[in-house]
């Protein structure tokens, strides 16, 4: 038998709490009859494997059954230590050099030596240089790991500052963005918060129980405002600029130039990413974006007028 097989369909038993053969076989290519052997070889092994019958039936191990030990190959620990590498400028703490050294333990390595074997490298840091959100992210990452309550001074994004309390649930990046979810007391909805916005925060006297109806990934997608069918016009300039962002694959040449189209998320980010481009990028479609550009361009040729005289 596949010893490394074998112990990926016992991960997926503890992991997905129960699964039939149909699944193990589709999801190790292998056949249900093989995947019963498997199951078999499991149980002999003295690994709880619990079999049930009926139409919702199938494989599973209890719930408080747990490894002494989970295996990590090469590869499992070099994807891992990328990951947490990338993290740790969000997370400048002590747990995150902790878990690197124990990392390089485990892969026998030596961390000086780490950059010239790197086969993937992913920075969240901004080329513009950080926003200072050490402090800020050492706050709300006490928070949210001993469930309390926080007042913040937040900046939204037309210009407005409130103050109000914020019960955070985690931190999410996206894009190189940093922000905080959670439930915040003024509106009493799960709402997303830019930690460069948030210009003052103290925790407060105040615990609070996480509820099971929050969606981070959700509200992460809200955020970016659904998606929408682009096409550009591109010119010469801004060609390589666009296949960086939508892929070379989304871009096709035409008689007078280039044209781009691409399924991407809608909202205020997409707005400012195409107003980067200035006129070497045209929304064909959708209207509705192409007018909204026209009005930001409007307004910074408003901030303008008179300084030519």
């Amino acid at each position: 038998m596949n010893i490394p097989q074998m112990y990926g369909i016992m991960l997926m038993l503890i992991n997905n709490g129960r699964v039939t053969r149909e699944e193990v076989a589709e999801r190790f290519e292998i056949s249900t009859r093989t995947a019963q052997r498997y199951m078999d070889a499991l149980s002999e092994a003295g690994v709880p494997v619990e079999s049930t019958t009926g139409k919702n039936g199938g494989y599973s191990i209890p719930a408080d059954y747990k490894l002494p030990c989970v295996l990590f190959g090469k590869d499992d620990l070099s994807r891992i230590k990328v990951c947490l590498s990338a993290l740790s400028h969000t997370f400048k703490d002590d747990l995150s050099e902790d878990l690197l050294d124990k990392l390089t333990a485990l892969a026998d390595g030596d961390r000086k030596r780490m950059p010239s074997g790197e086969k993937l490298v992913v920075d969240f840091d901004s080329w513009n240089g950080g926003d200072n959100a050490s402090a800020k992210t050492d706050a709300v990452t006490t928070a949210i790991n001993n469930g309390v309550t926080v007042d913040i001074e937040y900046t939204d994004k037309s210009g407005k500052t409130t103050r109000r309390l914020l019960d955070p649930y985690c931190i999410a990046v996206k894009e190189g963005v940093r922000y905080v979810y959670g439930m915040c007391h003024l509106h009493n909805q799960y709402r997303l918060f830019r930690l460069a916005r948030i210009k003052r925060i103290e925790l407060t006297d105040r615990t609070f129980e996480r509820r099971d109806d929050a969606d981070v990934r959700g509200a992460l997608s809200v955020e970016l405002g659904g998606k929408i069918e682009l096409e550009l016009r591109v010119k010469e300039g801004a060609l390589a600029l666009v296949e960086e962002w939508l892929g070379s694959e989304a871009v096709s040449a035409t008689s007078d130039g280039y044209v781009a189209r691409a399924k991407v998320f809608g909202g205020a980010e997409l707005i400012r990413k195409l107003l980067s481009f200035g006129s070497l990028v045209k929304v064909e479609k959708p209207a509705e974006v192409a007018e909204r550009l026209t009005a930001e361009a409007d307004g910074i040729s408003a901030l303008y007028d008179g300084m030519s005289e």
